[in-house]
């Protein structure tokens, strides 16, 4: 065989390892370019695509495709996220932590504001958004921070302690300073969910300045209320005594009235008996008769005598002479 023929049988060897290695790399590189072209975007996001610095849209979550090495996706949260001034920022569950912040009354009592904003962004506000003020970091920033600080310290000066130590104070307050961030944040795109009051600290001398007057108007309360009952308990022991008077008035005319029926119907029976015994004479005996029944002695008038001798009963005996006979009578 000759030294031509061998090097012809070597090459066409060669060209058979070459072409796989060429087709694996091309399918290789087919596949990085799938994998780098598909874009999934995760609920809650939004994903910005940047082309050559300049951001073109924004793709909702779901799976979408771009263009691989050319386009870079810039994901943008979209819930709800909080940012909060608290004391201890370190132990505060918030997205984004701060320290309170400090304000001045209207009646120049220095007092320190702890509160939560609830915002987020919209994916429809997203692009211009990231294209005016840039990255979620710089909007909590230059637009969450910035603005609820301001305006919580700001707000603060139109009210009294008094007025922010009390429930109702701080509910309108809280809502002049949510009325009044809604509005910035709207002129940047930003949504507000709400601004929410968590507390709000004094010095501790007002505290117990406080203190000592709710004690006094407590106790000021408690007098007038024991003088509203005092004169309510005099209102009702004169009631109770105009009804008893009244009452003791009600039971004397009745009893008069009584008295005055009784008193004529005496008098009406005098009066009949008189005309009964001016018509019957002999009615007189025998009422005088009829009530010997019950007597057990009588006085008989005499001349110069009056002798008590004893009445016998009348009922079931024999008539009897009342004085004895004479010795020579009855022989």
């Amino acid at each position: 065989m000759s030294f031509g023929s061998m090097r012809k049988g070597g090459a066409s060897q060669l060209r058979v390892p070459i072409t796989i290695v060429i087709v694996v790399t091309v399918l290789i590189l087919g596949l990085i370019v799938v994998a780098l072209a598909y874009t999934p975007v995760e609920f809650g996001t939004v994903a910005l695509v940047k082309r050559f610095g300049r951001l073109t849209v924004a793709f909702d979550p779901g799976l979408h495709w771009r263009v691989p090495f050319i386009d870079q996706v810039v994901v943008i949260p979209t819930a709800v996220r909080s940012y909060e001034a608290s004391a201890d920022p370190g132990a505060s569950g918030a997205d984004y932590k701060d320290y309170p912040v400090t304000a001045q009354t209207i009646d120049g009592q220095q007092i320190t504001i702890k509160y939560t904003v609830l915002f987020r962004i919209s994916s429809t506000e997203a692009v211009d958004i990231a294209r005016r003020i840039g990255r979620l970091s710089e909007v909590v920033e230059n637009v969450v921070k910035a603005h609820s600080r301001n305006l919580a310290r700001l707000w603060a000066q139109n009210y009294t302690a008094e007025d922010l130590y009390s429930g109702e104070g701080i509910f309108a307050y809280e809502s002049a300073v949510q009325d009044a961030l809604g509005q910035e944040f709207e002129r940047n795109g930003v949504t507000l969910d709400g601004f929410l009051v968590r507390k709000v600290d004094f010095d501790e001398d007002y505290i117990r300045a406080i203190e000592q007057q709710q004690i006094a108007e407590e106790a000021i309360e408690t007098a007038r209320y024991d003088s509203e009952a005092a004169e309510y308990e005099k209102e009702r022991q004169i009631r109770l005594a105009e009804a008893e008077a009244e009452r003791t008035k009600l039971l004397a005319g009745a009893d008069a009235e009584r008295q005055r029926l009784l008193a004529d119907s005496e008098a009406y029976s005098i009066q009949v008996r008189g005309k009964a015994l001016q018509e019957f004479p002999d009615v007189v005996q025998w009422e005088f008769v009829r009530n010997l029944e019950s007597v057990q002695w009588g006085i008989l008038p005499s001349e110069g005598l009056t002798p008590l001798i004893p009445l016998p009963s009348f009922e079931g005996e024999e008539e009897t002479p009342i004085l004895p006979e004479s010795p020579g009578e009855g022989e």
